[in-house]
């Protein structure tokens, strides 16, 4: 584990699951990274394209995608990100 338990970690870096190949700091300082904080769709604007799987009741991907655009003007649709984990 990387962070503020392994010494090839930033100062007071949290740690980094083992499994991941990236430290916190690598993302802060990646060009690739960089936009991730930087909100590019304002109030008002439409929002972008968004196609996911559907899950069945235990969590599982099913073959069926759902398109968000087809909800486009006709009812409100809600994203919640995060982790419950």
């Amino acid at each position: 584990m990387r962070g503020a338990q392994d010494p090839n970690g930033a100062p007071g870096e949290p740690p980094t699951p083992a499994d991941s190949p990236l430290r916190l700091a690598d993302i802060r300082t990646s060009g690739l990274y960089r936009n991730l904080g930087t909100p590019t769709v304002a109030v008002g604007d439409t929002a972008p394209a968004v196609r996911l799987p559907r899950l069945d009741a235990h969590r599982r991907v099913t073959a069926e995608i759902v398109d968000l655009g087809d909800h486009l003007g006709t009812r409100p649709v809600a994203l919640i990100f995060g982790s419950y984990t």
